[in-house]
C-alpha cells in the first residue's frame, strides 16, 4: 500500500442524510441515503465516525427566529445541520459525505456557512453524486451556481403548490390533511360519518341550550369518545371543532405569509363539495355564544383562568380588599410592611358561601319572581358616574405622589383602597348591561351547580351575592381546641367540629344583592 493509500484509509468521515418530505415518519429516504453514503466511505477507505440524520425537514424553507442578541432574522432551520458543522469544526473527522449537494445544502446562507467551516477546519467535502466537492475556487462556484438554481426551483415549486391549493380552495375540494371530526374520506373528498356527526349536532345543542365546554368535555371523555388524533377531549380541541367552518360545508384558505407562518384570517370562503352537518345559522350561533364567553372571562388584560368560584367576592372587612387563595386559606396581607394579616380556612368558607348561595337559588326556584337581575338605567348611570369619579380620583392620587404631596405609604394604601373600588364599580355595572355575559336561568341554578366550572359558578353566584365579607377571629373564642382528658377520639373531632362552626358563623358576613 503506497503512501497516498494509507493518507486516504485514515481518514474518518462523517455522514450527513435528509429528506425534505416524509409524512408517514418511516425514514426510508434517510435509510437509502445512508446506504449509499457508506458504500461510498468503504470504496474510499474511510471510516464513518458519526451519521447525522435529518427527516422530514426543509433545506429551503425560512422561519422567523430570535438570536441570542435579540435580533430577529429569516433562517432554514437544521439543527443536525449545524450540529455536523459544530462536530467538524473541533476535528473529530476529515471528510464530510452527503448523497448529493441539494441533500446537503438549497440556500445560498447554509452553503457559505460549509464553505467558511471546510476554511476554518480544513476537511473535505464529498458526495455519493459527485456533485458536490469544494476542493477549488472552480468547485465553490459550480457549487454557488447550483445551489442558488436549486433554490430557485424550490421556490418555483412553493408558488405553484400554493396557488394549486388556493385554486382548491376556491373550487371547494378537499385539500388532504387532518379530517374534521363527524367526517370520514372517501376517494378524495369528505363524507358525513353519521356516528361522529352526531357528536358534534350534541354539541352545538348542549352549548346554545347553556353548557359549558368543560362539561361536554367531561361528558365525552367519561364515553370513551376520542378525537381525530385518538386523544381525550380537551376544551381547546373541544372548541375547535365546534368552529372548524368545515362542518358547516365551507372550505377556507389561509395562505402562507412572507415570515414564513400562515395568516390569521383566511383569504378564501367557499361552499366545499362535502356536506355540512351544521346548517349556517346553527354554526354562527355556537361561535356567537362561545365569543360572548371569552369576552366575559376576561376580568382583567389576559384573561386568566378561573380556578375558583368565590375569588373576588371573598373580601377582608377591614380593608375591602380581596383576599387572595394561597395554599388552603384566604389571605388579606396588605402592602403596608408590619401591618395585619388576615386568614380564613379555604374549604370552610368555601362550603359555607356554597351552601348559602345555593339556599338562596333554591327559594329563587320556588318564588321566580321575586329576585330579577336589574337592568335599570338610572342604577347604570350611576354606577358609570361612580366608575368615571374613582378613576379621577386615582389619577390624581397618582399626580400627588409624583409632586411629593403625599408619602409612599398614604399613596400604596389609598390607591389599594380606591382599585379594589374600581374594580368592585365595574362589575356591577357590567351585571347591569344588559345581555352581558351568558344568559344564566336563575331558576336552574342550584340543580346546575354541580359539575360546572368556576368561572360559571362565579358568574351565577355574582347575581345573589355581592360580597363575602371576613372578620377577625372572635376575641372570646379559642382559636384552637384542646383534647381533653379521657376524651375519646370521635368525641373530641365532633367538639372541635362545632366549634369552627361556631367561629365561622361569627367571621364570615354574606352581602346579598337587593
Amino acid at each position: 500500500m503506497d503512501d497516498k493509500q494509507e493518507k486516504t484509509a485514515a481518514l474518518r468521515a462523517v455522514v450527513y442524510v435528509r429528506i425534505s418530505d416524509d409524512p408517514e415518519g418511516t425514514e426510508r429516504g434517510v435509510d437509502r441515503q445512508e446506504t449509499d453514503c457508506r458504500a461510498y466511505a468503504d470504496r474510499e477507505g474511510m471510516t464513518v465516525v458519526e451519521v447525522f440524520r435529518e427527516n422530514d425537514t426543509s433545506a429551503f424553507k425560512q422561519r422567523t427566529i430570535t438570536l441570542p442578541s435579540g435580533e430577529r432574522v429569516r433562517r432554514v432551520v437544521r439543527p443536525q445541520f449545524r450540529a455536523m458543522l459544530g462536530f467538524l469544526a473541533q476535528g473529530n473527522a476529515d471528510v464530510m459525505i452527503a448523497y448529493d449537494l441539494d441533500r446537503a445544502v438549497r440556500d445560498p446562507r447554509d452553503l457559505e456557512d460549509l464553505i467558511d467551516a471546510k476554511v476554518l477546519s480544513r476537511f473535505q467535502v464529498r458526495s455519493v453524486t459527485g456533485s458536490l466537492k469544494l476542493d477549488s475556487d472552480a468547485d465553490v462556484a459550480m457549487a454557488r451556481v447550483l445551489v442558488a438554481m436549486a433554490n430557485k426551483s424550490s421556490a418555483d415549486t412553493a408558488r405553484r403548490v400554493a396557488r394549486a391549493s388556493k385554486q382548491q380552495a376556491i373550487e371547494g375540494t378537499w385539500h388532504g390533511g387532518r379530517v374534521p371530526f363527524g367526517y370520514r374520506v372517501e376517494g378524495k373528498t369528505l363524507v358525513v360519518d353519521p356516528e361522529s356527526a352526531e357528536l358534534v349536532q350534541e354539541a352545538a345543542r348542549r352549548v346554545l341550550a347553556g353548557e359549558s365546554l368543560y362539561r361536554i368535555k367531561v361528558d365525552f371523555n367519561q364515553r370513551g369518545i376520542l378525537t381525530t388524533h385518538g386523544c381525550p377531549w380537551s376544551d381547546k380541541t373541544m372548541k375547535m371543532m365546534l368552529r372548524n367552518p368545515s362542518i358547516k360545508g365551507v372550505r377556507t384558505y389561509r395562505p402562507v405569509q412572507p415570515d414564513g407562518t400562515r395568516a390569521a384570517t383566511s383569504e378564501v370562503f367557499a361552499k366545499a363539495v362535502w356536506p355540512p352537518i351544521l346548517d349556517e345559522d346553527t354554526f354562527q350561533q355556537v361561535s356567537d355564544v362561545l365569543d360572548a364567553r371569552k369576552a366575559a372571562s376576561s376580568f382583567h388584560e389576559g384573561g386568566s383562568k378561573r380556578l375558583y368560584p368565590f375569588t373576588g367576592l371573598i373580601r377582608c372587612s377591614k380593608c375591602g380588599t380581596a383576599m387572595t387563595h394561597r395554599g388552603g386559606v384566604y389571605q388579606c396581607v396588605p402592602p403596608m410592611p408590619g401591618g395585619y394579616t388576615r386568614g380564613i380556612r379555604a374549604g370552610e368558607v368555601e362550603a359555607l358561601t356554597e351552601q348559602a348561595v345555593l339556599a338562596v337559588f333554591a327559594q329563587i326556584a320556588h318564588n321566580p319572581g321575586k329576585r330579577t337581575r336589574s337592568t335599570d338605567q338610572t342604577a347604570r348611570t350611576g354606577l358609570a358616574a361612580a366608575l368615571e369619579s374613582d378613576r379621577a380620583k386615582l389619577a390624581q392620587l397618582d399626580d400627588d405622589h409624583y409632586d411629593g404631596l403625599i408619602d409612599r405609604a398614604a399613596w400604596v394604601r389609598q390607591r389599594a383602597r380606591i382599585a379594589d373600588r374600581i374594580e368592585k364599580t365595574r362589575r356591577d355595572y357590567q351585571a347591569t348591561t344588559p345581555d352581558a355575559g351568558p344568559v344564566i336561568d336563575v331558576t336552574t341554578v342550584a340543580d346546575q351547580w354541580a359539575g360546572r366550572t368556576p368561572l360559571w359558578q362565579y358568574q351565577a353566584a355574582s347575581l345573589v351575592l355581592e360580597a363575602v365579607l371576613i372578620h377577625a377571629h372572635p376575641a372570646d373564642m379559642l382559636t384552637a381546641v384542646p383534647k381533653r382528658r379521657n376524651e375519646t377520639t370521635e368525641e373530641f373531632r365532633v367538639r372541635r367540629d362545632a366549634h369552627r362552626a361556631n367561629v365561622l358563623a361569627r367571621r364570615v358576613e354574606f352581602v346579598w344583592r337587593a
